[in-house]
């Protein structure tokens, strides 16, 4: 996780709370007004209705200096963790830390907490907040992040994440900023999206799974393993690999025939040898009939039982040639499926290439939103501005990284693209094997919002807003689908069903945590797995990424004209209301210290963009 960006906050933070210079400027600022400014972030957020809720890094921080919107004070505040599932018996949640002041400084701080149920894994970097007000105004500032996290086995994963913040209400102004930096994103592993339908990788056919590898763009990464089946780069499609493995399953089908009726003539030989032995004529008929046929140049049972140990031998004689043979069929039978046992069990093979593979991942989100509300609409801000990084499907790339300033339709329209891509994979891979079954809007991606406005208020002031809804997915399973889908998969030859007719291990699920989840939650879905269990109650599985929100108000006085040193001034007309001061510069600190984080919170941008061209 970059880190970087951090140190001006922290700097700006430090200022905040820094001792006042005992210099006295020598002119007082303009007392020019009140305001307010609030605001809230979510960095991440689950939601599985009943069954599971998930929020990670919540913010709700606010400063204010305007006393018709309440006491003058500064806050900022964080809750880090809550999850609850009350069906299946998980809950966990870290006490909200809060710095508040009205008055004097406040500053809160807290470790690395690391992270691990059966939900989520991962650790919470360290968090910092500050809280000042003075005659100046009011100030708040925020730094917290994210180490490496996996949620249900990859269902959402993020290799690192940092937020920070500073809200202000100041005498010539009021303004805030909220940035969300998301590193490379991976959202719905595809084993953790089949374990929550109840489906483990090795339950599909062989032709489901390298469909789903082709349709994912990594069927180039198999290249290695299809090479000994006559497989080259220049003839290389899903069309190729499946020709050439049906190709080595026909020369295969005849001699696992004849391996198969091998070992059972060699079981029914065997068992009537040791029937034969110490045993008398009239055994020998009985035990030699049903497998006379086995014995080559056997005239009746009755002629071969009359010298029982000779039958005798003549039963182990035979043996042995059938087991000669058998071991003839099974050299002929390793070469012509060793390309077929390496693309299943061997190192990087088809398993292991789906095991951990986001259906969609995003290499990083970067966003700033930030509102200063003056005393003048046309000098006031309201921005949304950022950077969204490479987005794929599989390992197909739907856009390179783009800026946040791209029109809002064309960002949508680019998801859109990625979910027609993920809804033709997973319906014609998985819904082709069972008719009837529609899972072409099972991952629903809602569209990207921003909005920023600047506008005057009845009161003579300034309302400066901004907000940004970031990545949201939606897993909208039908019950009728799911248990179809189910139902369906039973009736078919899986891969795990050639792992065992080749002799191999099955490999266990990576998906562990959900399918313990599935376990927890069986009791009360009748037995269906999370997404079943989810469509039985009329649910879904929403995922929220970087969601921030904020509004900055600035009601300005009447303010007399400032007295320069040493000069006569003449009396001034009455001015509207004024805050107190007590003789000391900690106003003129407080705006110092709020300017300095508005900067290295706003040096985070990209591109600024005005409200008009919002």
């Amino acid at each position: 996780m970059r880190k970087s960006r951090l140190v001006p906050v922290a700097a700006a933070a430090a200022l905040l709370v820094a001792t006042t210079s005992p210099v006295q400027a020598q002119t007082e600022p303009e007392v020019t007004g009140v305001g307010t400014t609030t605001g809230a972030l979510s960095l991440l957020g689950l939601d599985a209705g009943d069954l599971l809720t998930l929020d990670l890094l919540t913010d709700a921080g606010s400063a204010n200096i305007d006393e018709a919107a309440g006491p003058r004070s500064a806050v900022a505040q964080i809750s880090a963790l809550v999850l609850e599932s009350q069906l299946a018996g998980l809950s966990q949640e870290l006490p909200l830390l809060k710095a508040e002041s009205t008055g004097a400084a406040d500053n809160k701080s807290q470790a690395v907490t690391p992270i691990d149920n059966p939900v989520l894994s991962g650790a919470l970097a360290p968090l910092d907040l500050s809280a000042l007000v003075d005659e100046g105004g009011a100030v708040s500032t925020l730094s917290a992040g994210l180490g490496q996290l996996q949620v249900l086995d990859g269902i959402l994963g993020l290799d690192g994440a940092a937020i920070d913040l500073g809200n202000s209400a100041l005498l010539g102004d009021s303004g805030a900023t909220r940035g969300v930096d998301v590193d490379a994103l991976t959202v719905l592993d595809l084993e953790a999206l089949l374990a929550a339908l109840g489906i483990p990788l090795t339950s599909l056919p062989l032709d489901a799974l390298l469909g789903l590898i082709d349709g994912l763009g990594l069927l180039p990464q198999l290249q290695p393993l299809l090479a000994p089946l006559g497989i080259t780069p220049a003839n290389l499609s899903l069309e190729s690999v499946l020709d050439a493995v049906d190709g080595v399953l026909d020369q295969a089908d005849a001699l696992l025939a004849q391996a198969d009726t091998l070992t059972a003539q060699i079981g029914s030989l065997q068992a009537a040898a040791g029937t034969l032995t110490g045993g008398t004529t009239q055994v020998c008929n009985t035990v030699l009939q049903p497998v006379l046929g086995l014995l080559p140049g056997a005239g009746t049972v009755t002629q071969v039982c009359t010298d029982v140990p000779s039958a005798l031998t003549t039963v182990t004689s035979q043996i042995t040639t059938l087991q000669g043979t058998l071991a003839s069929v099974r050299a002929a039978l390793a070469p012509i499926l060793e390309p077929l046992r390496a693309l299943l069990s061997g190192p990087n093979d088809v398993l292991d290439l789906l095991s951990g593979q986001a259906l969609l991942s995003l290499d990083g989100l970067d966003v700033n939103v930030v509102t200063k509300a003056t005393d003048d609409v046309a000098t006031s801000v309201a921005d949304v501005t950022g950077t969204l990084g490479n987005l794929r499907v599989g390992e197909l790339p739907v856009i390179g990284a783009l800026d946040l300033t791209a029109p809002t339709a064309q960002l949508n329209g680019l998801l859109t693209t990625a979910q027609t891509q993920i809804g033709g994979i997973l319906d014609g891979v998985l819904g082709g094997l069972v008719p009837g079954v529609d899972l072409s809007d099972l991952v629903q991606l809602q569209t990207m919002q921003e909005t920023s406005s600047v506008e005057a208020t009845e009161a003579g002031g300034v309302l400066s807003k901004a907000s940004f809804t970031g990545l949201d997915v939606q897993v909208l399973p039908l019950l009728g689908d799911v248990t179809q889908l189910l139902t369906g998969l039973g009736g078919l030859d899986s891969v795990g069903d050639v792992l065992g007719g080749l002799g191999l291990p099955i490999p266990t699920s990576g998906a562990a945590d959900v399918l313990a989840l599935n376990t927890l939650i069986a009791p009360v879905t009748d037995g269906l797995p999370l997404l079943g269990g989810l469509a039985a109650l009329g649910d879904g599985l929403g995922l929220q990424v970087a969601t921030l929100s904020q509004q900055s108000t600035f009601t300005p006085f009447a303010a007399s004209a400032p007295v320069a040193p040493g000069a006569p001034g003449a009396p001034a007309a009455p001015a509207g209301p004024t805050l107190p001061r007590t003789g000391s510069d900690d106003g003129l600190l407080l705006a110092l210290a709020a300017a300095a984080v508005l900067a290295a919170l706003g040096g985070r941008q990209l591109v600024r963009r005005s409200s008009a061209d919002a």
